[in-house]
């Protein structure tokens, strides 16, 4: 191992500095880099950097919880402005933190073809080369959600896409894509890492081939490409399908779910809310309470009553540990399957899928096989359980709201704050955020429109 220890600390500090001038200084020559595949691959499992610190202004910006006025007042001014979806909303933490991933991955693509093998052997290389792939994928789909307008196949390119760093060169020069060219990009990787990863990881921390069709799973459905959704969403639960029985949870314990719970397929997590959705002062939103029926668990497994009758989010996917789920679980990909079957008219397909879902959420003997509708209603009804089911996950509440306000959602989300009544309504230009203006200072790069 060559001087990784300082390769660690060295490319953290630099990288998150680079970043934060949008990479325009090189780290320190003086710093070894990797030559070897065993080094490279150390690389990514450096948690702190690859699989902490996911973007959080999607779940800062949804509408299932609210903050009061002097908890909003206590918060930085990137969470005040994303949480009232202020015009000048900018997440420079979220970029910076993802650029420095993408950092990482740069190095190791650069480098793994040339490595040494040492004590590894050559399907090792192929699966440092695939985690590389799909962290960098993975990590342009988080952030196109942010900072792009939304696009789906069937609406006109724009110009605001995201800059593709593709080497770990700082000097490169530095402009945006289109935002097809963004998805071709995140599509690219994600397709790179199925071929190479192998079906299941040693640990959900590193990501696999059922990883990668989950990500291209939800990303062909956000871009409205349903068969392909609908295919790699099948070819993910091929692989792991597991679903927990919630009957089988201790919904009185303030954590009910293990860390690496069977459902997960990927594992990452979110720290840069600045304690936003901390239970101390994160209330859910009771339009969302209403929604869980009598006999659905999910009400008391993933929230909490006070004593005044108001709810606090405790359902992470993280286990005890206090963070959001930021990851891929198998939940969502049943979701992802019912949604394009019922978008296809195969609608009692598609209710036989959200059954299998569902009855793993009732109390025993409480849910009615095929009491879903199997007609047109049964879009609807999905939609719905996507919000009951995936709130406080990673982001996906806030693409959802993104992808579903061109199709009828028209739901007009709303904050109250002391006296003052703050709105979005379905296609804002504030779904989508401005570029940190220091990327724009000393970049020249065109800002987002509004």
């Amino acid at each position: 191992m060559k001087n990784l220890f300082f390769i660690l600390i060295g490319l953290g500090t630099v990288s998150m500095y680079s970043c934060s001038k949008f990479l325009d200084a090189k780290p320190d020559q003086a710093l070894a880099l990797p030559d070897n595949v065993r080094d490279l691959q150390a690389l990514l499992d450096y948690e702190n950097r690859i699989t902490l610190q996911y973007p959080a202004a999607g779940d800062v910006a949804a509408d299932y919880y609210f903050l009061e006025a002097a908890d909003l007042q206590s918060r930085n001014i990137d969470v005040r402005n994303t949480y009232l979806w202020a015009s000048e909303a900018q997440n420079t933490q979220d970029w910076n933190y993802a650029y420095t991933r993408i950092f990482y991955c740069n190095v190791v693509l650069d480098g793994i073809a040339d490595a040494e093998l040492g004590s590894m052997t050559e399907s090792d290389r192929n699966e440092v080369k695939g985690r590389a792939h799909f962290f960098r994928g993975w990590t342009y789909l988080q952030l196109a959600q942010l900072f792009c307008p939304h696009y789906t196949v069937n609406t006109e390119d724009s110009e605001y896409g995201l800059p593709l760093k593709l080497k770990s060169d700082v000097n490169e020069p530095i402009f945006r894509s289109s935002v097809s060219e963004t998805y071709e990009q995140i599509f690219s990787d994600l397709l790179n890492a199925a071929e190479l990863l192998p079906e299941n990881s040693v640990v959900e921390t590193r990501p696999s081939k059922a990883a990668a069709f989950g990500a291209l799973a939800r990303a062909n459905l956000i871009m409205g490409d349903y068969t392909q959704a609908l295919s790699f969403a099948e070819r993910c639960l091929q692989i792991k399908n597991t679903l927990l029985d919630y009957n089988a949870l201790d919904i009185a314990v303030p954590r009910p779910f293990p860390v690496l719970n069977d459902e997960v397929i990927f594992h990452s997590i979110i720290l840069g809310t600045s304690g936003v959705h901390a239970q101390s002062r994160a209330f859910v939103d009771s339009t969302l309470i209403v929604k869980y029926e009598r006999n659905d668990l999910r009400k008391d497994v993933f929230f909490q009553e006070d004593d005044n009758g108001y709810y606090r989010f405790k359902g992470s996917y993280d286990g005890e540990n206090i963070a959001l789920f930021g990851g891929l679980a198998t939940d969502e990909l049943y979701l992802i399957k019912a949604e394009c079957l019922a978008r296809f008219g195969r609608f009692q397909e598609a209710g036989d899928v959200l059954d299998q879902l569902l009855v793993k959420r009732w109390a025993n003997g409480h849910f009615s096989l095929g009491s879903q509708p199997r007609n047109e209603d049964l879009l609807e009804v999905i939609w719905e359980e996507r919000e009951k089911e995936l709130a406080f996950r990673g982001g996906i509440r806030w693409a959802d709201l993104r992808r579903l306000s061109e199709e009828g959602y028209t739901k007009t989300i709303r904050r109250e704050v002391g006296d003052e009544v703050f709105e979005l309504s379905p296609n804002d230009k504030r779904y989508t955020f401005l570029l940190p203006l220091e990327v724009i200072e000393m970049s020249g790069l065109k800002q987002n429109p509004r």
